[in-house]
């Protein structure tokens, strides 16, 4: 059974939600870029670092809306208001990307070897981060466009199928009510899961070929309800965990 936050941490998570608006225009507008990778640390060394990971991105935009939107770029601004919520409420983390640009080697000479290039560098980056929690972000697409609402996917690692489903619940309840989709393990073709050390989690946050949910995801407030559901889901495995 999946246990609800203590009294503090709700109410801290429900100033967080309060302030969080004021709080990402402060910091996604001001137009400061960190250091990549960037890692915001607290001086206890039991805190989990979250590693964000915004998926695709490069010359890999990932899937494509019917009206044009890339999967790359939604990825990366739900991973950026991550990134501003982590700040906000002192959690320790780390992105393996901030940018659409991906700085490939000179021998990459095909898409195929620099995506496997950026796949490995990611897995490089989350093995040597201590004490790791990967969420990978990214967005679904499938033949039929009736196909809609998020699902999260865990890897191997202990913890990983508790943090999938604590994700499920958050994301169903901020952005997707009714949603019969279940936290399910990830399959075993998809490298940055498998050849990682912690616990992780690739969440899919809506359908790009669904038109209302595509048009749902090119939009600043419906990303922002889900990097709140996403952190806030976070949180919570923080709390189950007793970490």
């Amino acid at each position: 059974m999946i246990k609800t936050f203590k009294l503090s941490r709700a109410l801290f998570a429900f100033l967080m939600t309060a302030a969080v608006i004021t709080a990402l225009a402060i910091t996604l507008g001001s137009g400061k870029k960190s250091e990549y990778p960037y890692v915001f640390t607290l001086g206890d060394v039991n805190i989990p670092i979250l590693v964000i990971d915004a998926g695709h991105g490069g010359e890999d935009g990932g899937a494509v809306s019917r009206s044009g939107i890339h999967e790359s770029v939604i990825n990366l601004d739900i991973a950026k208001k991550m990134a501003a919520l982590s700040e906000l409420t002192g959690l320790p983390y780390t992105m393996t990307r901030d940018s659409e640009e991906i700085p490939y080697p000179e021998s990459a000479k095909t898409v195929a070897s620099r995506k496997s290039y950026d796949q490995k560098r990611r897995a490089e980056l989350i093995n040597s981060t201590p004490n790791a929690v990967l969420i990978s972000v990214h967005q679904n697409f499938f033949p039929h466009k009736s196909a809609r609402g998020p699902q999260s996917f865990y890897g191997k690692n202990e913890g990983s199928d508790t943090l999938a489903e604590l994700m499920q619940c958050s994301m169903n309840a901020a952005i997707c009510p009714g949603n019969r989709r279940l936290a399910a393990p990830i399959a075993q073709s998809i490298f940055l899961l498998k050849n990682i050390s912690c616990p992780a989690v690739l969440v899919e946050c809506g359908f790009l070929s669904n038109p209302e949910e595509a048009k749902l995801l090119d939009t600043d407030g419906y990303r922002l309800k889900i990097a709140v559901a996403i952190t806030s889901a976070y949180l919570q495995y923080i709390d189950t965990n007793d970490i």
